[in-house]
């Protein structure tokens, strides 16, 4: 019930709150860093037009969460959602038009680096408290790796990574001349899966205690990881040890990002002085590694070097493997019975699974940016995060992972899922930041592939890799 005061209701803090937004002035950041006059914040619009992903991002989070938005803001929000190579072509080419019709628009990692000015800053909205609601922003509370690798950048120096990744501090940022662009919605890090039913196995624990001396469990280093793998590979009855995602695309780079970073090598591959570090001494051990598995140990299904997150995915789920690695969970199909459980992924001297992160951002062109920015705030709450866990969002925040983990309901649909997920945040390691990613990208991933196949050595092959690299990063101008 409200209370009430001299005959005049008293505001809650929600209501204040859009009241002072409706009303108070502020500065805006134009798109090119310069800072416009002071002007009064527009009226309350009727309508805001949000850009998201489909599956790959979790849309039925979004759509979860939108009545509950337009009852609390008095807002409609309409959403257009498109696939991933759909989405990205479109909020280009919106950003490119400066077109206006779009408040909101959802933002890949690998995309960021071209889009600082173009993404409106987010820090100083941040820093006004007349725009935000301490209890739903909680800034704290977001996984600060994730928060870093996403959403912070220098708008002059997009290559650049935030030097650290404890406190979230968005005067701080500022003041070193960092902006936060977003906040981070939809967070995937690599992890893996494995057969519970088999590894729980009286017989399965006899068998390997007789060979291997130790019990079987989820490998937590990588060398335990090969002994498992070859422990459970029978070809003569269709199972192998795990899958590996070696085929020619962007899962092959992460695969090997992934060990890089847990041999000791820097996983981003190209660090912020455009040195190529990933073929490094750990890099050569790393790819060494990968290939030991599919071409010496032969742990792997055939096919392998052909394979993708959805061959891997696949493979799992049809019973073919007892261990998987991909970025999301794993289903079992029909004729396989059995149960799941989930890991981090093994660490050699550190871990480093590989992640990247979703970020709401405001366009910078849009006519409602404080609005906008009310509903980025919102929707990576944490209220909206906790009850988007129902449709299997990735959080982004700390307090979602606990609540995860606690809930019986979602442990009986996801097993511990999301408890190593959690974990895996905390650790992984994001990509460069280069506006040409792609294109180092794919040299990375064919030195992989060219490994995998047997088609070149892995020093050789990452030796030639950096080569291209070094000459890409040049036409880009990063180098001379």
């Amino acid at each position: 019930m409200t209370r009430k005061t001299t005959g005049r209701p008293q505001l809650t803090r929600r209501q204040a709150l859009i009241s002072a937004v409706g009303t108070a002035a502020t500065a805006t950041i134009l798109p090119d860093g310069a800072r416009a006059a002071t002007s009064a914040i527009p009226a309350k619009p009727a309508r805001l037009n949000m850009l998201y992903a489909t599956v790959e991002a979790d849309s039925d989070a979004i759509k979860l969460a939108l009545p509950d938005f337009q009852r609390e803001f008095g807002i409609a929000l309409h959403l257009d959602t498109m696939p991933y190579d759909s989405l990205q072509q479109k909020a280009f080419a919106e950003l490119a038009s400066q077109s206006s019709y779009y408040d909101i628009i959802l933002v890949d990692t690998p995309w960021m680096p071209a889009l600082t000015r173009k993404i409106q800053p987010i820090t100083d909205m941040l820093l006004d408290s007349s725009l935000t609601n301490a209890t739903t922003l909680d800034i704290q509370d977001f996984i600060p790796k994730v928060f870093f690798d996403t959403c912070v950048y220098k708008t002059d120096a997009s290559y650049l990574h935030w030097p650290g990744a404890e406190t979230i501090d968005p005067r701080a940022i500022k003041q070193a001349g960092f902006e936060i662009y977003g906040l981070p919605i939809q967070a995937n890090a690599l992890t893996v899966a494995y057969r519970h039913d088999l590894f729980s196995q009286p017989a399965e624990q006899q068998a390997y205690k007789a060979k291997i001396g130790k019990p079987l469990s989820p490998p937590g280093t990588w060398d335990e990881f090969a002994v498992t793998a070859s422990f459970f590979t029978r070809p003569s009855k269709r199972l192998w040890g795990t899958t590996l995602m070696a085929g020619a695309g962007d899962w092959a780079t992460d695969d090997f990002k992934t060990l890089l970073a847990c041999f000791g090598g820097d996983g981003h591959m190209v660090n912020d002085k455009f040195e190529t570090v990933f073929n490094s001494p750990q890099g050569v051990s790393a790819l060494s590694f990968y290939v030991e598995l599919i071409r010496k140990l032969k742990v792997v299904p055939p096919g392998t070097t052909a394979a993708s997150w959805d061959t891997a995915a696949t493979e799992f789920g049809t019973g073919l493997t007892a261990m998987s690695m991909n970025y999301h969970t794993e289903t079992l199909s029909g004729n396989v019975h059995g149960s799941i459980g989930y890991a981090m992924v093994p660490k050699k001297v550190q871990h480093g699974p590989h992640f990247g992160t979703w970020m709401l951002s405001v366009n910078s062109y849009s006519t409602n940016k404080q609005w906008a920015m009310q509903a980025v705030q919102w929707f990576t709450g944490k209220d909206a995060q906790a009850k988007m866990l129902t449709t299997q969002l990735h959080p982004t925040r700390r307090s979602a992972y606990a609540i995860a983990t606690q809930d019986q309901t979602l442990a009986g649909k996801f097993g511990n899922f999301y408890d190593v997920l959690g974990k895996s945040l905390e650790v992984g390691v994001g990509r460069p930041r280069l506006t040409n990613y792609a294109d180092v990208d794919r040299a990375i991933w064919v030195a992989v592939n060219d490994a995998a196949r047997g088609a070149a050595e892995p020093a050789p092959a990452l030796h030639r890799a950096a080569g291209e690299v070094a000459r890409l990063l040049k036409q880009a101008g990063y180098t001379h």
